[in-house]
C-alpha cells in the first residue's frame, strides 16, 4: 500500500474510529517494526512523531495552517503515541533477550 492510498482513506469520508482502527493495526505495526532492535536517538523518535502527526492531522483533514494543539489534535484521534509504543516494544524485547 504506497503513502497516496493510505491518504485516500484518511482523508475520506469514513468515521474517524475506523481510521483510527486502521492506523493502529496497519500503520503503527509497520512504522515501529523493527524498533526493538534500533539505537534510538531524538532525532528519529521526532521524526516518527512529526509522521505520525501528519498522519493524524490527514485524518481529521487539518492543515497545518490551522494551528491546532497536538494536544487537541491526538484528544481527537486517540491513537497511541509512536514513542510510547516504541519504548514499550524495547522493554519486550529486553525482557526476550534476559530470558
Amino acid at each position: 500500500m504506497g503513502s497516496g492510498k493510505l491518504r485516500d482513506i484518511f482523508s475520506s469520508k469514513i468515521p474517524q474510529c475506523l481510521k483510527t482502527k486502521v492506523f493502529e493495526q496497519c500503520v503503527l505495526p509497520v512504522m515501529t517494526y523493527g524498533t526493538e532492535t534500533w539505537s534510538l536517538t531524538m532525532g528519529l523518535i521526532r521524526r516518527l512523531r512529526v509522521t505520525q502527526r501528519a498522519m493524524e492531522r490527514a485524518m481529521l483533514g487539518i492543515s497545518l495552517r490551522d494551528q491546532i494543539r497536538n494536544v487537541e489534535i491526538r484528544r481527537r484521534t486517540r491513537v497511541t503515541d509512536i514513542a510510547q509504543r516504541v519504548a514499550k516494544l524495547k522493554w519486550q524485547w529486553a525482557g526476550h533477550i534476559a530470558r
